[in-house]
C-alpha cells in the first residue's frame, strides 16, 4: 500500500514537472523559496506563461525569462490550446513577463504615500510594506519547535472542507495599494516596537495563515499601543492587535485564534465586500445613477483614495454580525488546523464579556464586550460538533506565550 502511495505522489509530481502553464491569478507573487516568508522576486499577472520545474505541497518551482522562483499552486493552470504543439510563447493571450519586486513595491508605496500626505498622516509606516520581519531558517526552527512530537500534515488534514470559505481569494494590486494606505492610517494611532514580541507575533500568525487559501501571501502583524481590546485587519493582510487585547490573552492558542479571526476577514474580504455593498445600495437608491460601476482596476488614484477612506472606515468600525460569526468560525478552524486548541477564541470572548471596567469600552470595536452578544454560544456549539477530533493533538503553549509576551 505504501509503495502505491509513493508511486501516486511521484506521478503527481511528474505531471507538473517540465510542463508549460499559464498564471490564472493576477498579482501572483514569485518568491525565492516555497513560503510567503521568502524574499519577493517579482509579480506575475494573469495570462503570463511559465514553465514548471518541480513542486512541493502547495508550491511550484517555475522558470520565466531565464529566472527561477516559486509560486502558489493555486495561481497556475493549463493554458488554452495546450493540446497543440505550439510553444507557449505563441499561445494567444500568453504574457511572458514579470514585474520586478522593486517596481511592484514602488507602485504600492507610491500610492500610499500620496494618500497619506493628502490626509496629513505620517508616512513612516509605508516602509514596513516590504520589510521581512524574520528569515526562513528562523521560521523553520520555530515551526519545528511548535510541532515537536506531532505530525503537522495529519493535523492540518483534520478539517479539509470549509463550506463558507472563499476558496479563491485574490489580493489584487489595487487591494495592496488600498490595504497599505489603510494600514498606515491604523498604525498612526501608535505602535509598540518590541522586536522580540513582534517577531513572535508574526511567527504564530504565519503558522495560522499557512492553513488558509492565502498561504502564499505575506501576512504581517503589529502591536497597537492601545489599552482597549481592539484588533483590525487591512485588506492587504496587515493585521493589528492592541496591547489591551494581548493583556486579556493568556496562551498561544488564544493568540492564534484571535489572529485567525482577523486573517479570516482578509480571506473573506469582508471590509471590501462591505464597501461594495454600501456603494451598490447608494446606487440603487439613486434613480439617476448607473447600476454598474467600473472596476477599481480602472480607477484613477483620486478614485482609489476615496475607496481607501471607505475601507478604512469599514476596517475600524463594527462589522456586520454575520461577518463576525464567519470570522469566529474560520479563525477557530485555521488555528485548529495549525495544531492549536480551537477553544482559545471562546476563552478570549468570555474574558472580554466578563470585563466591566470602563477601560474596555470602545464603541467601534468588534472585541468589546457589548459587541460579542451570542458569539460565544454559537462558536462553542460549532467547536463541540466539528473540532473535537483528536483533542490530544491540540496545544495551548501557555509557557511560550508568557515567555514572549509577559
Amino acid at each position: 500500500m505504501r509503495k502505491i502511495l509513493i508511486l501516486i505522489l511521484l506521478t503527481g509530481t511528474l505531471l507538473w514537472a517540465q510542463k508549460e502553464a499559464i498564471v490564472t491569478r493576477d498579482n501572483t507573487h514569485v518568491r525565492q523559496g516555497a513560503g510567503s516568508y521568502y524574499p519577493l522576486l517579482g509579480v506575475l499577472q494573469k495570462g503570463t506563461s511559465i514553465k514548471i520545474l518541480s513542486e512541493v505541497p502547495g508550491w511550484l518551482n517555475i522558470l520565466i525569462g531565464g529566472q527561477s522562483g516559486w509560486v502558489s499552486q493555486n495561481a497556475v493552470g493549463n493554458p488554452e490550446g495546450s493540446r497543440t504543439n505550439l510553444p507557449l510563447s505563441e499561445v494567444p493571450g500568453a504574457k511572458p513577463m514579470m514585474v520586478s519586486s522593486a517596481s511592484a513595491s514602488g507602485a504600492v508605496k507610491g500610492f500610499a504615500q500620496t494618500y497619506l500626505s493628502h490626509h496629513k498622516t505620517g508616512v513612516g509606516f509605508v516602509d514596513q510594506y516590504d520589510v521581512l520581519l524574520f528569515d526562513a531558517s528562523d521560521y523553520q526552527r520555530f515551526r519545528d519547535e511548535t510541532y515537536r512530537g506531532r505530525n503537522p500534515e495529519k493535523i492540518r488534514k483534520r478539517y479539509k472542507k470549509i463550506k463558507n470559505e472563499n476558496k479563491n481569494p485574490e489580493i489584487t494590486d489595487y487591494l495592496e495599494k488600498l490595504g497599505l494606505a489603510v494600514a498606515a492610517q491604523i498604525a498612526a494611532g501608535g505602535l509598540e516596537q518590541n522586536p522580540q514580541q513582534i517577531v513572535y507575533l508574526n511567527m504564530v500568525g504565519n503558522l495560522v495563515a499557512e492553513m488558509t487559501p492565502l498561504y502564499d501571501y505575506p501576512f504581517k502583524f503589529y502591536i497597537l499601543s492601545d489599552s482597549r481590546p481592539v484588533a483590525y485587519a487591512a485588506p492587504n493582510g496587515m493585521i493589528f492587535i492592541s496591547r489591551g487585547l494581548l493583556n486579556i490573552i493568556s496562551s498561544e492558542a488564544e493568540l492564534a485564534c484571535v489572529l485567525g479571526h482577523e486573517i479570516a476577514h482578509v480571506v473573506q474580504q469582508h471590509g471590501y465586500a462591505e464597501v461594495l455593498k454600501r456603494r451598490t445600495q447608494i446606487i440603487a437608491e439613486d434613480a439617476f445613477s448607473e447600476l454598474e460601476e467600473e472596476s477599481p482596476e480602472s480607477f484613477s488614484d483620486a478614485e482609489l483614495e476615496n475607496l481607501a477612506i471607505e475601507i478604512f472606515n469599514a476596517a475600524t468600525s463594527r462589522r456586520q454580525t454575520d461577518y463576525e460569526y464567519e470570522a469566529d468560525q474560520l479563525g477557530s478552524i485555521y488555528a485548529y488546523r495549525a495544531g492549536y486548541d480551537p477553544k482559545g477564541l471562546t476563552k478570549v470572548l468570555k474574558s472580554i464579556k466578563a470585563a466591566s471596567s470602563p477601560d474596555f469600552w470602545h464603541p467601534e470595536s468588534n472585541w468589546q464586550y457589548d459587541a460579542i452578544e451570542n458569539r460565544v454560544e454559537v462558536l462553542s456549539l460549532f467547536i463541540s460538533r466539528e473540532l473535537d477530533s483528536n483533542p490530544d493533538w491540540n496545544v495551548s503553549n501557555v509557557q511560550r506565550f508568557r515567555a514572549y509576551m509577559r
